[in-house]
Formats: structure tokens, C-alpha cells, sequence
């Protein structure tokens, strides 16, 4: 790397942790200034067993952010990204550097050149980001602030989850905070393929075991209707009570996780992305459609980057805040249309497609804007 290509990617870095950290903090202040009850309520809740009031706070508020923190980098990385390449550029355009390089014979492509390597790699670690961080932090980025006295969001009700076979699964508790997923009260509606019950089993706990694809059942027992009683088509009394340490079905945790919350599969790895589109239980679609985003956002961010690029590289003075500010509506612009265009589509496109319809749309545009750099 040459002298100039660090000394350009050196201011670059400086403005991009300013910025980010600019960013953040605005994010938590505003957010905490909304919801400053709920922490305060986490506070005194746990102040026992984590020194006091003040301490249990701040436990709340880093227990809260930190993981917030990480996924707003993996989702704002790329227009950061861009702020600091316009404020670096402005910043060599009013001391004159970037007149200096292009009268020595320097081309404007050039001197992006470095700007745009570094920020692609910056960009790049977001999806290493969600590849080994976001998964494991994912049952708490699932959390609303008022599960602020808990744990986790692990404490929650599943009611009549339903599996491929058309099987009812109930829980009083879910518990997924822990290595080993427990179900507590648990009620299990076995059907035939009409709907109708022909089989109740019932359990004190049951813990999922991934290489026998079911729920280990501990107290449990099942019982069937009696075929003998009642005219037909009424509903009939169980009986005939059978011990179960066994039920297989493909509601795994990540399932049951999928189906109470949207956003989870989105923070799951593409590991784990593919063993949930390979369960029959769930809807194939949506989760290829969030596989080929991760990488399609990744090129979408870069495409951001080129936009605003020539509102920065030009050979003649010009204010530079005029120049920031249309640098600001165009990039948001083509973000919010990368980032929101694909949901509407979906509904007409196939999933891969509609993930991939922004880059279609703006590749080709912003490969044209880009011509219009005076070398």
C-alpha cells in the first residue's frame, strides 16, 4: 500500500469510528430516554443479586445494548460506511489535498480506489458478524425491554404449535436460555388427518434431542379415546393411560422460536437457515429469501458506495455541504429502496429473486453514475 492510499484510508478509519460511535450513542440515548422506566424496574428487581440498585441498572443497560449494538452495526454498516467516505473526501477537498492529487496526475478513480477496498472489507465483516455472533446472541435480541427482569426472553407460553403431521404441541413454559431446550407442562394433541384427536399425551417436562429429531418426555404418559362410547361424530372420553419417555416431530426449538417471533430466523446463521428450510414444519420461502439477502445486502451496501461517490470526486470547487446533503438523499434513497423493495415483491416474485431484485435494479444504474466521475 502506498504512502497516499494509507493516509487516505487512515482518515477514512478515523471518521468511520467517529461516526459509528456518533451513531450509537444517539441510538441508546434517545432509546433509553423512551424507555428509562423499564431499566430503572430491571434495577430494582434484581438489586439483590447484583449489588444494589445503581449496579443492577447498568447491568440492564449493558445486558440490553450490547447485543442491541452489535446487530445495528451488521444492518447500518454500509451507509456508515458511505457518511465516512463523504466526510474523508470533503475533508481533502476543503484543504485542497484532493486538488494537489489530481494536478499530479492522480485520477479521481484512484483516489476512491482505497476507499471503496477498505469499505468493502468493513462491509464484509458484517456478515462475519452474523455468522458467529448474532446466532448466539439471538434469544436476547428477541427480548422486549420489559423482559428486562428476567434473564432471558427464555419464560414463554406455546400454544398449539402445529408440526408437519398436523400434530398439536402446548407448553406452559419454553425455556431456551439454557444449552438444553425444556418444555414444562407439556400437552401433545396427536391427529388424523381429518383434525380429529386420537391421541392425548401429557408430560411434566420434555427435552429436545437433535440426533433423534423429538422430545424426550419425562413423566409422560398418553391416552387414547374410547372407540366404544358415544354416537359417532360426537367427541369421546380418553382412557386406556400408556407411559411415553418419547414423541418425534420436526417442531425443534429454532421452530418454535420461528413461529413466536418473525425477526429470529433473520439472526440465526446460514448453517442454521438451511437446517430450518429443510424442516417440513415451516415455510421454505421466507428463509431462502433472508439467505440470499445476506449476500445481496452486502453488494447492495457497495452499490450505496458508488452512488455517492461522484457527488465528492469532482475536479472543480463546490460546496460541499450542498454536495453532502443531495450525497445523503440519493444513498438513503437507494438504500430504503434495497432494503424494503425485496418485502413487496415477494408477494409476486420467487423468494431467491425477490433478494436479489435490488442489485438487478441498481447495478446497472449506479455502474452509469459512476461514468460520470471526471477522471
Amino acid at each position: 500500500m502506498k504512502t497516499l492510499d494509507r493516509y487516505i484510508v487512515q482518515q477514512f478509519l478515523i471518521n468511520f469510528v467517529i461516526l459509528l460511535t456518533v451513531f450509537t450513542l444517539l441510538f441508546v440515548l434517545v432509546d433509553v430516554i423512551v424507555d428509562m422506566d423499564e431499566f430503572i424496574k430491571a434495577g430494582r428487581l434484581k438489586a439483590d443479586t447484583h449489588g444494589g440498585v445503581i449496579l443492577a441498572t447498568a447491568w440492564a443497560f449493558v445486558d440490553y445494548y450490547g447485543p442491541m449494538l452489535i446487530l445495528l452495526y451488521a444492518f447500518f454498516a454500509g451507509l456508515i460506511v458511505v457518511a465516512a467516505v463523504g466526510f474523508t473526501l470533503s475533508s481533502l477537498a476543503r484543504t485542497r489535498e484532493l486538488t494537489a492529487m489530481v494536478s499530479s496526475g492522480i485520477s479521481m478513480h484512484r483516489i476512491a480506489a482505497p476507499l471503496v477496498v477498505v469499505g468493502c472489507l468493513i462491509n464484509g465483516l458484517t456478515l462475519l458478524d452474523q455468522e458467529l455472533v448474532i446466532p448466539k446472541l439471538a434469544y436476547k435480541l428477541t427480548r422486549s425491554k420489559s423482559q428486562l427482569s428476567h434473564e432471558t426472553n427464555k419464560a414463554f407460553e406455546v400454544r398449539y404449535a402445529v408440526d408437519s403431521k398436523g400434530h398439536l404441541i402446548s407448553a406452559a413454559k419454553f425455556d431456551v436460555g439454557t444449552d438444553e431446550p425444556m418444555l414444562t407442562g407439556v400437552t401433545i394433541l396427536e391427529r388424523d388427518s381429518q383434525g380429529r384427536a386420537k391421541r392425548r399425551i401429557t408430560a411434566e417436562q420434555a427435552f429436545w434431542n437433535e440426533p433423534l429429531k423429538g422430545w424426550e418426555l419425562v413423566g409422560g404418559y398418553g391416552i387414547t379415546p374410547d372407540q366404544t362410547q358415544g354416537p359417532a361424530g360426537a367427541s369421546l372420553p380418553f382412557n386406556t393411560a400408556t407411559p411415553e419417555k418419547f414423541f418425534a416431530t420436526d417442531l425443534s426449538p429454532q421452530v418454535l422460536l420461528a413461529f413466536r417471533t418473525g425477526v429470529y430466523p433473520r439472526l440465526l446463521s446460514l448453517g442454521e437457515l438451511r437446517d430450518l428450510a429443510a424442516n417440513p414444519a415451516v415455510n421454505d420461502g421466507p428463509i431462502r429469501k433472508i439467505m440470499h439477502s445476506r449476500f445481496s445486502l452486502l453488494v447492495l451496501n457497495v452499490l450505496v458506495l458508488i452512488v455517492g461517490l461522484p457527488f465528492f470526486l469532482m475536479r472543480q470547487p463546490a460546496n460541499m455541504l450542498h454536495q453532502g446533503i443531495m450525497a445523503t438523499a440519493a444513498c438513503l434513497a437507494v438504500w430504503a429502496a434495497g432494503v424494503f423493495l425485496p418485502e413487496s415483491a415477494s408477494a409476486y416474485m420467487n423468494p431467491v429473486a425477490s433478494a436479489w431484485l435490488p442489485v438487478v435494479v441498481f447495478l446497472p444504474l449506479s455502474a452509469a453514475w459512476l461514468q460520470t466521475i471526471q477522471t
